[in-house]
């Protein structure tokens, strides 16, 4: 698996970007990111409660007339769906109008079906009359009748004062029908006409829905995104984000539209982080710039000198809103053909970069263009790729929905335990992990705001190592490469599956112990009777395997040791990272 984004052609894209394939290989059970005004993905912003709570408080005080105004994609139609679904039918008859483009006749007689009544007259005074005699069933009952009419603004303005005469159904004490106009800021410049006063002013109730800020931004897309069942694994980088927002000025349906659009763009390329690199691309595919040329357009220009200033601003300031940054994806190397050989070492790419070194003891050239191409990726798209190349040599589920950020070795540990792998460090040289014949991982000195990068080892050759993720296009490195970035510092990922505890006592006699005397018989370190005792020939025998694995001596044998006769379970599958395995 690649994470450079590669060039694909638009016939291979619109295969690739299938919805259906898109929302299973972000681990989603239906689209976040949709048009349609579904109450289960609302989220209330502030602006958003405020008007919710404004519509409930007109309507349960019977104000008569109430108005939301907010403009296009600020949420309007999902509040006011949202608001329906709470009004119990016990408690409340709702209608809503969704195509008021009628006339005063037809709109009556709309609002008569949606209620339930069937008139056929074509009168304004019987439509009326028969409605007014329907207010008055429904009050005895403890019923509010409520009406609400979206898009509001297109409503011609006899039309409007028809609806106005519907307000004069009441009674002595209380107004029967409470009817909310909700549209474009146009319908207040509609309401403010001479011959639309009345109206006007039986408003008692008014709010403006107003675009979220970036704070709710990333709150709204994180939310949806649970909502559509993600567990962790594609995740939104504060850059992204706050290129998101500055695109969409916070209007949830634009944010919809760009959310979408990164995560095709992401699928395309095979990633499960949204970067700001992503995000300035689905921008540009928004705005219908092709790819091969400047931005001709003077607010594609400004969208994107916009997103650079916000992003240098972060660089410069090393976070946001107390949170730790992550490098936006930008790299300088060459991509390799999906389908070009793996195996070609690092050290025969023939490219020149230049870096400025920022530690004294950094100076080989090598490093430099190692450190450069590993600081290209995304913090968590590496962990991701090294955690699921170890999966899959162990035959595990791999990660496909992840959200937070993945540090090692905490975040590895847990994801590790959950599929009955466990994770011990090893301090020594690479020779020296390579001996223990597991996968793992490599703890490099390569680090950015969020931390150190660790790259699997999932095989190796005389003078190489298969890695993941790919450097420079290639899965393979020579080991004098990887040595020069590696700590000193490597993770063994291996399973216990006998269950062996790692602190046993000398003469401790229990069941597990005899699957420890089977895996030191394995080894060749124990020729003793397998019983299940901690005797000393056991833990002699334990010795013995320690010298012989190069592993520090303890006689409550340790995880270490444990990892170390991982290899020689024979009933279950244990994956050797010798090049005879590679070869297969």
């Amino acid at each position: 698996m690649h994470l450079k984004p590669q060039y694909r052609s638009p016939f291979k894209q619109y295969f690739l970007w299938l919805p259906t394939m898109y929302t299973k290989y972000f681990g989603f059970n239906e689209k976040p990111f949709t048009l349609t005004p579904n109450p289960r993905f609302i989220y209330l912003s502030k602006n958003h409660k405020e008007a919710f709570a404004h519509l409930l408080y007109g309507i349960n005080n019977h104000y008569g007339f109430i108005e939301l105004i907010g403009e296009v994609g600020t949420g309007k139609t999902t509040v006011l769906r949202t608001l329906l679904s709470q009004l119990q039918e016990e408690h409340y008859r709702t209608a809503l109008i969704v195509n008021p483009c009628l006339t005063g006749v037809e709109l009556l007689r709309s609002i008569s079906h949606e209620f339930g009544l069937n008139s056929t007259t074509e009168y304004t005074n019987e439509l009326i009359a028969e409605f007014n005699n329907f207010l008055l069933a429904e009050t005895p009952k403890g019923r509010t009748v409520v009406l609400v009419i979206d898009e509001a603004q297109n409503l011609h303005p006899a039309v409007l004062e028809q609806i106005r005469l519907l307000s004069n159904l009441e009674t002595e004490n209380d107004k029967l029908i409470q009817i909310v106009l909700a549209g474009q800021p146009e319908l207040g410049t509609l309401l403010e006409r001479p011959e639309l006063r009345q109206l006007n002013q039986r408003i008692a109730v008014r709010y403006r829905l107003k675009s979220m800020s970036l704070y709710e931004t990333r709150a709204y897309i994180r939310h949806r995104m649970e909502v559509a069942g993600e567990t962790g694994g594609v995740s939104f980088s504060l850059f992204a984000t706050r290129c998101i927002y500055i695109y969409t000025r916070g209007v949830p349906r634009m944010i919809n539209i760009l959310c979408d659009r990164s995560l095709l763009i992401a699928y395309g390329d095979e990633r499960r982080r949204i970067t700001a690199g992503i995000a300035t691309r689905a921008i540009k595919e928004l705005l219908n710039v092709p790819q091969r040329r400047r931005f001709s357009l003077a607010y594609s220009s400004i969208v994107v000198i916009a997103v650079f200033c916000i992003a240098l601003y972060v660089n410069l300031s090393g976070s946001l809103n107390g949170k730790r940054v992550v490098r936006p994806h930008v790299s300088t190397a060459p991509v390799a053909a999906a389908n070009s050989p793996i195996g070609i070492p690092l050290s025969t790419q023939t490219e020149k970069t230049e870096i400025n070194a920022t530690d004294s003891e950094i100076k080989s050239q090598q490093f430099l263009r190692l450190q450069q191409e590993i600081l290209s990726y995304d913090h968590n798209d590496v962990h991701i790729l090294a955690f699921n190349a170890i999966a899959e040599k162990w035959g595990v589920q791999p990660i496909k929905v992840f959200s937070g950020q993945f540090t090692v070795p905490d975040m590895l540990s847990r994801l590790a335990a959950k599929r009955n792998l466990s994770v011990t460090a090893f301090k020594g040289t690479l020779n020296a992990v390579i001996r223990f014949d597991i996968p793992f991982l490599v703890f490099t000195k390569v680090t950015d705001d969020s931390g150190a990068y660790a790259i699997a080892v999932t095989s190796v050759t005389n003078d190489s190592v298969f890695i993941s993720p790919s450097l420079f296009g290639s899965n393979t490195i020579f080991k004098k490469d990887l040595s020069s970035i590696a700590t000193g510092t490597f993770y063994l990922v291996w399973s216990n599956y006998g269950q062996i505890p790692s602190k046993i006592i000398p003469g401790d006699t229990r069941y597990e112990i005899r699957m420890l005397q089977q895996l030191l018989q394995q080894a060749g370190s124990y020729k003793d009777t397998v019983d299940g005792n901690y005797s000393i020939l056991t833990a002699k025998a334990v010795s013995d395997f320690q010298r012989s694995a190069g592993i520090e001596l303890n006689d409550t044998v340790g995880e270490l040791t444990l990892a170390a006769l991982s290899k020689y379970y024979t009933n279950n599958k244990v994956p050797s990272i010798s090049a005879a395995e590679s070869a297969q």
